[in-house]
């Protein structure tokens, strides 16, 4: 496909821009290669929302309510941490 010069010297900007605003995607459409943006959570906030289910679950027949509270917390850092490395990862 034939462009003339200033098709040409348009496209060249447009290039230009993209490496500027956005090289990830200006480094993808050069090579072909798709970039994998896959999450895997990672085991500890797993674990962490598990156990502090767990914790809180015990403190429903043991009635004390400082195990209760720790798992509560436990749980909801899991979830923080969870959600936190989720949006690094899909904004890298």
């Amino acid at each position: 496909m034939h462009l003339n010069e200033r098709e040409r010297r348009v496209l060249q900007q447009l290039e230009r821009e993209l490496f500027i605003q956005d090289p990830d995607l200006a480094r993808q459409l050069e090579t072909g290669i798709p970039a994998r943006r896959t999450y895997e959570p990672q085991a500890r906030h797993v674990l962490a929302v598990a156990v502090g289910v767990l914790m809180m679950l015990l403190a429903i027949p043991i009635n004390p309510s400082p195990l209760g509270y720790c798992g509560f917390l436990l749980m909801a850092w899991g979830l923080v941490a969870h959600r936190v490395q989720k949006a690094r990862s899909a904004s890298d």
